[in-house]
């Protein structure tokens, strides 16, 4: 990014532009054999600008390698442009160890991960996509627009879910692992649908978005084929959803995203996280702008959240007798330091007041809340310091307790466990304000 500085031999500001840092290959550009050796290398030592200048952490630099040997190609548009990145689709608590590990032991419970992965790593080619510059901070800092499996895909998934938590919770045991294997349909390789949530934001004054049909992949051993005259399309925002800019202006069909991550014994990607990641979207546009939102996106909340609440299952049979007292006394300082200073009003409230299956809602709290009560007075503790996810120590406690509850009511759990993942992060507001004319 250019920034302005004063200059002292001219004795004006001038404009600076600093050194770029150098972006791994793409296998498409340039020699396809050569670049692909490149991009499935592991990263070596920088030069000074990429170092010094701007530097990549060296899990950044790794992770997009091996979505540009594997995947190629951005996720939504088909484009093989120099300035793809690495999105993640889960990214919230990457940054703070203990909680990336807690959120990385969930999802690996519910077994979000491939199945030759014996854990769901954040950093891994499963919760990773290529998206150009522009649509990543448009996917991961604004949210205006979110990416779903189409309709029918999405009801397989469900279905499939349904009986899968069946034969869990039937055979739930410890150490039983949940029996769903993303790596199979209906999760691998669904249909994707874009659903526009902020249209004139995304794509203003009927700005074109270029999408390539069929874009082909390159795969190392295999003969190079002449270049093709790729088959670019043109999409502009409608409402919800993009339509071709050429009458009758079709809408854009579900589409496969294509990769050769199986040539490489990459892991397939994790459908069911970006399930997640878009319940989290529409949840919050549902929240600020749900009188406005189109039935179109309605129903894909709806179905998003169905979803998410069948993927946080946990049978009731799962988890000691001893594990679960264990959580009851965490839940008990959580309460306490909760009540002495809330960072989240309204969440603490929600989260402490929720009864569990079978409990009324006028009955009391957790066993662990209860012993102390009777075993002393309710000393408030000092303030705690939310994180950059927005929690506190004790809230994110008490959220991956719940998240784990067998006897929570399958909504709350749901709820529990996308907040610990994205914890209370709000996208910004992508409408830039028209600043008013003075007549």
């Amino acid at each position: 990014m250019s920034l302005s500085a004063f200059d002292d031999d001219s004795q004006q500001l001038r404009v600076f532009i600093p050194p770029v840092k150098k972006l791994p290959p793409n296998p498409h550009i340039g020699s396809a054999s050569e670049a692909l050796i490149r991009a499935l290398a592991p990263p070596t030592e920088t030069e000074y600008t990429d170092s010094e200048a701007n530097p990549e952490p060296p899990e950044e630099k790794s992770l997009r390698h091996r979505l540009l040997a594997c995947d190629q190609r951005s996720f939504v548009t088909g484009s093989a442009s120099a300035d793809l990145q690495a999105a993640r689709v889960i990214n919230a608590v990457r940054k703070n160890p203990e909680r990336k590990r807690q959120v990385e032991d969930l999802l690996s419970q519910q077994r979000l991960q491939d199945p030759s992965m014996l854990k769901f790593l954040l950093d891994s080619p499963t919760n990773a996509i290529l998206l150009e510059a522009t649509l990543h901070v448009h996917w991961g800092l604004y949210g205006t627009f979110c990416v779903v499996p189409s309709e029918s895909d999405a009801r397989a998934m469900l279905d499939a879910l349904n009986k899968i938590n069946e034969a869990w919770n039937q055979n739930a045991s410890e150490g039983y692992v949940r029996p769903l294997d993303i790596s199979r349909p209906p999760f691998a390789k669904p249909h994707w649908d874009i659903v526009i949530l902020h249209p004139h934001a995304l794509l203003p004054d009927h700005q074109p978005l270029v999408i390539a049909q069929n874009p082909p992949l390159y795969v190392q051993g295999q003969p190079i084929q002449p270049t093709p005259s790729y088959d670019w399309t043109y999409w502009f925002a409608n409402g919800d959803q993009l339509c071709s800019t050429s009458p009758p202006h079709t809408p854009l069909a579900p589409f496969v995203v294509k990769d050769v991550r199986s040539h490489y014994d990459k892991p397939h990607f994790s459908s069911l996280a970006m399930v997640v990641n878009a319940h989290y979207k529409l949840n919050q546009f549902m929240r600020d702008h749900g009188s406005s939102a189109t039935r179109r996106v309605q129903n894909f909340a709806q179905q998003m959240s169905d979803l998410v609440t069948a993927i946080f299952f946990v049978p009731e049979g799962y988890g000691s007798i001893t594990s679960r007292r264990q959580s009851s006394r965490i839940l008990g300082r959580a309460h306490r330091t909760a009540i002495a200073a809330p960072s989240h009003p309204a969440l603490t409230a929600d989260l402490l007041s929720a009864p569990r299956q079978g409990q009324n809602p006028g009955e009391g709290g957790t066993e662990g809340s209860s012993d102390l009560r009777d075993n002393g007075p309710n000393v408030a503790e000092p303030p705690e310091t939310p994180d950059t996810d927005g929690l506190t120590p004790s809230e994110f406690r008490l959220l991956a307790d719940r998240a784990k509850d067998p006897f929570l009511d399958s909504k709350e759990r749901a709820g529990a466990a996308v907040m610990m993942i994205f914890g209370t992060h709000r996208y910004e507001d992508p409408l830039v304000g028209v600043p008013a004319i003075c007549g």
